[in-house]
């Protein structure tokens, strides 16, 4: 069966994002708004997904664009029982399945390609967080670097908005993510922290504490397939 990066959640409340309004009262906000468009007009980066609470790396994604804006990409992804990888020059899709690496071409079913107007959900701005329709608190403090960002979020409202993609950590408790911006206004971290029950009787409640952290930014040449490791 083919997989995809998009056939599998992980990590699912990183995933989510979107706002329309005005929120530009919120502090912080527009800092952060600044930052999505940042990190989407990024030519190359590094991105790592950190389970924190469980000392795991749950992705890693490596991307740059041609001279033609065609994107490469190495990605792995995993959801700690089944593990998926990725590669994409730009021309030829490559997964690995069954052992081996499979690769697809334009003409074949399934194959894709994404470009700077036809962007990979990973490398777009949803992939900083923000619903500040739900953000009930936020703060912001200035560092020698730049700036930390902490809004706490309603977690009532993001259990309801959020229903499809909490699977992997059931009903929130609570939620709130701080954001770690460098002098230029460029997001370098972002940890998710948080609490959440798979009952209404709270028998069992999981501590949440994703870590996104964005490196080498416009500073990736050659893009390699991912070092696959066999359970």
């Amino acid at each position: 069966m083919l997989k995809k990066l998009t056939a599998i959640v992980l990590a699912a409340v990183i995933m989510l994002s979107g706002c329309s309004a005005n929120y530009s009262h919120i502090e912080g906000y527009d800092d952060i708004v600044n930052a999505r468009k940042l990190y989407a007009s990024l030519n190359s980066a590094e991105l790592t997904v950190t389970d924190a609470a469980k000392g795991e790396l749950t992705q890693h994604l490596k991307f740059a664009y041609d001279i033609q804006e065609r994107l490469s990409y190495s990605y792995f992804g995993t959801d700690g029982n089944i593990s998926l990888y990725e590669y994409h020059n730009g021309y030829e899709y490559c997964y690995f399945e069954d052992n081996e690496w499979k690769t697809l071409t334009d003409g074949d079913e399934n194959y894709h390609f994404y470009t700077k107007m036809a962007k990979m959900s990973m490398v777009d701005e949803g992939m900083i967080f923000l619903k500040a329709e739900s953000i009930t608190e936020s703060k912001v403090s200035s560092t020698e670097s730049g700036k930390i960002i902490e809004m706490t979020y309603d977690h009532k409202a993001l259990n309801s908005s959020m229903k499809n993609q909490l699977g992997l950590v059931g009903e929130l408790l609570s939620f709130k993510v701080i954001y770690t911006l460098n002098s230029e206004g460029y997001l370098t971290k972002m940890e998710q922290i948080g609490k959440a029950s798979q009952d209404e009787k709270l028998s069992i409640v999981t501590d949440i504490n994703y870590v996104l952290e964005i490196s080498n930014m416009n500073d990736i040449g050659q893009i390699e397939k991912p070092e696959v490791v066999l359970d």
